[in-house]
């Protein structure tokens, strides 16, 4: 996912929100930071009407541990997505991390206005 594209627009959060709104639940989000995680992430969720748990896990955290805690995340019915930023941490191998966050799950999108709006639209997938 490309994180640099930045918050969003408040049109963006706008028409988001008139999504989540739609929706017979709140989406939530779980989104694992290895490193540091920007504000906005947690602004944007709350401003479209997205729960989101935020997970910030030291650098030096190895693939077994995340895996386990991602484990854990794929069971929840109340979490709709699971996003990990970045999307490759450095120096670990893309493919250590593929396969571990559920393919229902998987919120890494090419924007993260796109990331949103696939948690949201999970949510009508699973009523």
């Amino acid at each position: 996912m490309t994180k640099a594209d930045g918050p969003l627009t408040p049109e963006a959060r706008d028409a988001l929100r008139a999504q989540a709104e739609g929706c017979h639940r709140r989406p939530g989000l779980a989104v694992i930071c290895l490193g540091v995680l920007p504000n906005w992430v947690g602004e944007d969720c709350a401003a479209c009407g997205i729960y989101c748990e935020r997970y910030t896990l030291p650098l030096g955290m190895g693939l077994t541990d995340l895996r386990d805690l991602v484990e854990e995340l794929n069971l929840r019915t109340d979490l709709d997505g699971i996003l990990i930023w970045p999307a490759r941490p450095e120096g670990w191998d893309s493919q250590g991390l593929s396969g571990v966050v559920s393919p229902d799950k998987q919120a890494d999108a090419p924007t993260w206005a796109e990331t949103l709006e696939l948690t949201i639209a999970r949510v009508e997938k699973r009523a």
